[in-house]
């Protein structure tokens, strides 16, 4: 996701952005009041950033949730659905056992969610306190709130908050200027601060400096992706391809890229679309011409895959999916917070 940087178009936005800005002060405030948030009945922990794009929240909420279900927690994911037809909610997208809606109604991000964690409850909609209600009517223990940090009329256990280590506030401003939610002061809502993008070994001093300037106590831990496989789209595994032409349609399409190069194939072709891009069978084909063009194997991200489910399109047998997993540098102190949370609820 990208901002301007013409110093007149920045000039132009900065009234707009000062105007979000006092809008989100006011609004946190309001929520800093105990009363103004309402409960769901279960615990809650929100995972979220200060910034809108990719910090890598997708692979937390997984990550998470399987750690929940290994230590006999029943959790469920609550989110908003983006880029589906989930209105208000709650649209129960699953009940543990994968998906029960097309990605086009939910969503991308609810449906991979539902593929990928059996066991784990996923509810999308906007009003999340009824997801979350209807989740645990469902039999869940403990509510993970996706994309949560801003969402405060839920009431939270604990805020996990996500900064990426190469451009945690982005350029500085606030939307629509630049890609900051809030002020970066919000950090002292964090219980938790997961500094994602981060290389074993990565000096993270510019980001603790951040971070104890508003939050003196919140743990400050780093966390990396690293690819993880390819496979089709009825998530069969394959051997990576000697060359491959990605396309995608994330916030942050130059992470997929460096992750491609990372695997060691060779990359003879990239091809970027805007964030929850559908795409279009004109564009499959064209991408499916191109990376025949150049010998290479189609390879998109697991999110834009599981977009296009469903879909019945000759390329889509073809087409490879690049997975990632998550690595925590201290995932002890990450989960010493959550079961504080989780636990600390449920005595009260």
């Amino acid at each position: 996701m990208t901002f301007p940087r013409n110093r007149w178009i920045l000039a132009l936005l900065g009234l707009p952005a000062l105007l979000f800005s006092a809008v989100t002060r006011v609004r946190n405030r309001y929520y800093d009041r105990p009363a103004s948030s309402r409960s769901a009945g279960l615990p809650v922990i929100a995972i979220g950033n200060l910034t809108v794009g990719g910090t890598g929240k997708t692979p937390v909420v997984q990550w998470l949730c399987r750690r929940l279900l290994a230590e006999g927690e029943q959790p469920a994911v609550i989110t908003r659905g983006y880029g589906g037809k989930a209105g208000v909610g709650p649209l129960v997208v699953s009940r543990g056992r994968g998906p029960e809606i097309p990605a086009e109604r939910c969503g991308d991000e609810p449906y991979l969610l539902a593929e990928s964690l059996e066991g784990v409850r996923v509810v999308a909609g906007s009003d999340r306190i009824a997801c979350a209600r209807e989740a645990r009517l469902m039999g869940a223990t403990v509510a993970v709130l996706d994309d949560g940090f801003q969402h405060r009329r839920l009431r939270r256990d604990l805020d996990i908050v996500l900064l990426d280590r190469q451009a945690p506030l982005g350029n500085g401003r606030h939307l629509p200027a630049g890609p900051l939610r809030e002020h970066p002061s919000g950090l002292r809502r964090a219980g938790v601060v997961l500094v994602t993008r981060s290389e074993e070994g990565d000096d993270l001093s510019d980001a603790t400096t951040l971070v104890r300037s508003f939050n003196p106590t919140a743990p400050i831990v780093a966390a990396r992706h690293v690819p993880d496989g390819f496979a089709d789209s009825t998530g069969r595994s394959h051997q990576a391809p000697q060359s491959v032409f990605g396309f995608c349609g994330i916030a942050r399409p130059e992470s997929f890229l460096r992750n491609l190069e990372r695997t060691g194939v060779t990359v003879s072709g990239f091809r970027p679309f805007p964030d929850h891009h559908p795409f279009s069978d004109r564009e499959l084909a064209e991408l499916a011409a191109a990376a025949a063009g150049s010998g290479a194997s189609l390879v998109t991200t697991r999110k834009d895959l599981a977009r296009m489910s469903g879909r019945n399109h000759p390329a889509l047998p073809a087409i490879l999916s690049l997975g990632l997993d998550l690595v925590i540098d201290r995932p002890d102190v990450l989960m010493e917070a959550v079961r504080g949370a989780v636990s600390g609820r449920k005595a009260t």
